[in-house]
């Protein structure tokens, strides 16, 4: 049978998660509820959809939800006793042939309904994904062995949803895993998870992290550098004002945006001379009249900061 492969108006777009973290300073705290028990696995609804030709095979549901149960328990996301947890997987597969090249083509989708949306550490999803793998088509006047169809498809749908269910399980380890999983994932060279790394860092407050985080604000990929200055704003890490301004050009307006409210909200005396120069200096209208807006919310901040709160 068949077995799973183990395998962001631009600056209020680059900040939005860190200024949802910022605000939660705000609120009061409060004393966490205990957790809830973690659900069992139970049952996993599948099915198979695929057009009516002869290229395509029937695929047999049960050995897919086998092989789906043996890796969801293999994940260690659920305990033997607690309350069940229902999963539909829904599969559309399609084969296409051209000349002597084949491709089979997957589609999967899966859901888990917990029972337990009211909780924080629920562990209900909906993903998605898709695939193909390509395979040489037969000569005319022969046909693959349906076995071997059979097999083909088998493999391309159960490494689809592993793929789904291990990134999953991935990035709830950035969430609430230890901290050494997020220190890992950010030493990647790239990738979904190292971003997820990234916000974790930063809405974890792990400040341990905010050499990388320095680093990654050099990165070519603009969403790592983006999600990297976002996190170091919720890190409240003003080592970020020295880096921004020693690394990022002046003539680069859509930079230059990202940077001038990222500087503003980390603050600073450092972050005040500069948009002091960039507002006094800058040879564009709109980035001179934006500095100087963001020095005066500067100021406000660090004002209301150290001003003495109301009896």
């Amino acid at each position: 049978m068949p077995r799973l492969r183990k395998g962001a108006p631009v600056a209020a777009a680059v900040f939005a998660a860190a200024c949802l973290l910022l605000s939660g300073a705000c609120h009061r705290k409060e004393t966490p509820a205990p957790p809830s028990p973690r659900p069992s696995l139970g049952p996993i609804d599948v099915e198979v959809a695929a057009p009516a030709d002869d290229r395509t095979p029937h695929l047999d549901a049960a050995p897919l939800e086998k092989a789906l149960r043996q890796h969801l328990l293999g994940t260690g996301l659920f305990s033997p006793a607690g309350p069940p947890a229902k999963v539909a997987a829904r599969v559309r597969i399609e084969a296409v042939e051209a000349g002597a090249v084949g491709e089979a083509r997957a589609e999967v989708e899966l859901a888990l309904d917990d029972g337990r949306s009211e909780v924080g550490d629920n562990m209900s999803f909906k993903l998605a994904g898709r695939g193909s793998s390509r395979y040489a088509a037969p000569a005319r006047g022969h046909k693959v062995a349906a076995a071997t169809r059979v097999t083909l498809f088998d493999e391309l749908v159960l490494r689809i949803a592993g793929d789904l269910i291990d990134g999953y399980v991935a990035r709830r380890q950035m969430q609430e895993g230890p901290p050494a999983a997020v220190h890992a994932a950010l030493q990647a060279d790239g990738g979904e998870l190292r971003e997820e790394a990234i916000r974790a860092a930063g809405a974890r407050k792990l400040r341990d992290e905010a050499p990388r985080l320095l680093q990654l604000l050099g990165d070519p990929d603009e969403p790592t550098r983006d999600a990297a200055l976002g996190a170091l704003i919720a890190l409240g890490d003003r080592r970020a004002v020295s880096e921004l301004t020693r690394t990022r050009s002046l003539r680069d307006r859509r930079e230059m945006r990202k940077m001038i409210e990222a500087i503003s909200i980390l603050g600073g005396q450092e972050a005040d001379d500069y948009l002091s120069f960039v507002a006094a200096t800058h040879d564009d209208d709109e980035i001179r009249a934006e500095a100087a807006a963001a020095r005066v919310r500067l100021a406000r901040r660090e004002n209301d900061a150290v001003a003495p709160s109301s009896p």
